[in-house]
């Protein structure tokens, strides 16, 4: 459905202070509460300025009244303006280009705020780069100290004010950490995740956003109003393969694969089926690692450039046809690895893969795979998938042995998942 609000978040996600109010804060503990290094516990990103005041106080045994949280709150805005004034901070990547697109295009979602800050310390960071007037509503941190709560108040502010705004699934949360992604499955909205503030692409990834960049210059606010729309197209890779046009083929198996194998001794001898092999880079790994390998894809072109390759240690049978095919499953093998062939088949036809591992995979066999999860261009293919995603496909049929982040080829980093199930017995 397409977003008719977008809710977001401060710090981290439109601006840095460069540690303003973390500043701010400390010098209250210093100076209001006698607590010097008093703040240095807390965990700040992601969090509401009540629950973090609550938090100290626990922390040093003081009391949790109305009236001390609020003398709290009234040193910490004075040392929050006089830190801004000594050091604003900057604008986070592409914000200031993507609020002007939305205001730009026919029938514009409606922008808010949803942040930990209380009202008058979003004010003061905001008014500091120019963006106070920016947000047509906002939740704050003195709304609410729990920020799922937040996000049903920023839900029914915004329903208050606009009648008929919309259910969570036409709400896009724009923020910087885990703890936004939670907010807005809260709500049932989508989440767009930026990796300007608190956490890697690699960690908000782990949280299954519906969409994750970098920064908001990799975002086309076309993504921004249809996040939850993902292409579907069958690709021609034979002509791809015909045309020299294959970009995603490093000349060399994926390093996550060769990392693994130097761990993983023991496949000797052992059968294992590489589908999607393309020039059969990851195969021949297997084979070096002494495995018998059955290598196959849908381009005879890939198959005839990947059979030139000279093969060492083990065996490799490089074979012609669609793994997805029901009609080409013969045997059943004791591994099964693909390097994004999932993400790189349409999203119609991902049952049909999960059903074509079950087929070749014996009880007790297993499966291992590198997942890429966002690519940059959402158009696909390769076509993005989610954490939570695989693990629905899968986990009826499949054990989770273990999933990490692998180290992978400049470009993907940050973005692949490597994920080594075994078929339940």
């Amino acid at each position: 459905m397409r977003t008719r609000l977008v809710l977001f978040d401060i710090d981290g996600t439109l601006i840095r202070t460069g540690g303003a109010g973390v500043k701010a804060f400390a010098q209250t503990a210093e100076h209001l509460f006698g607590c010097p290094g008093g703040t240095e516990r807390l965990r700040f990103h992601g969090r509401t300025d009540l629950s973090l005041i609550r938090e100290f106080f626990r922390l040093h045994a003081l009391p949790d009244s109305p009236v001390e949280v609020e003398r709290f709150l009234t040193a910490y805005l004075h040392f929050l303006d006089e830190q801004l004034g000594r050091n604003r901070g900057e604008i986070c990547p592409g914000v200031d280009s993507l609020i002007r697109a939305l205001r730009q295009i026919p029938d514009p979602p409606k922008i808010g705020l949803l942040t930990g800050n209380v009202r008058l310390g979003a004010h003061l960071k905001l008014r500091a780069h120019g963006l106070a007037d920016e947000f047509e509503f906002g939740a704050f941190g003195d709304d609410h100290e729990n920020r799922n709560e937040l996000a049903r108040l920023a839900l029914a502010k915004a329903r208050q004010k606009w009648p008929g705004s919309g259910q969570g699934s036409e709400v896009l949360v724009v923020g910087d950490t885990p703890a936004d992604i939670e907010c807005a499955r809260a709500i049932e909205a989508h989440c767009l995740a930026v990796a300007t503030g608190g956490s890697a692409l690699a960690e908000l990834l782990e949280h299954s956003p519906t969409l994750a960049v970098e920064t908001l210059e990799d975002l086309a606010v076309e993504q921004l109003l249809d996040p939850g729309v993902k292409a579907d197209r069958i690709t021609d890779w034979e002509s791809l393969y015909q045309a020299g046009d294959t970009r995603w083929d490093k000349g060399e198996a994926a390093p996550g694969l060769i990392d693994f194998l130097a761990r993983h001794t023991g496949v000797q001898g052992q059968t294992v089926l590489v589908p999607g092999c393309g020039r059969g880079h990851d195969a021949r790994a297997w084979a070096r690692a002494g495995a018998e390998v059955v290598a196959c894809d849908l381009s005879p072109r890939a198959i005839e450039q990947a059979q030139s390759y000279p093969v060492e240690g083990g065996s490799i049978v490089f074979e012609t046809r669609d793994f997805l095919s029901k009609s080409t499953q013969s045997r059943q093998f004791d591994w099964v690895f693909e390097h994004t062939l999932f993400c790189a088949i349409a999203p119609s036809q991902r049952a049909e893969y999960v059903s074509a591992i079950k087929d070749v995979l014996g009880p007790g066999g297993r499966f291992l795979a590198i997942h890429y999860l966002q690519p940059q261009d959402l158009n696909g293919p390769p076509f993005g998938v989610t954490v939570k995603e695989l693990r629905r496909w899968f986990e009826s049929d499949f054990e989770l042995v273990d999933h990490w982040l692998p180290r992978s080829f400049p470009g993907r980093v940050g973005r692949e998942r490597m994920f080594l199930w075994r078929r339940a017995r």
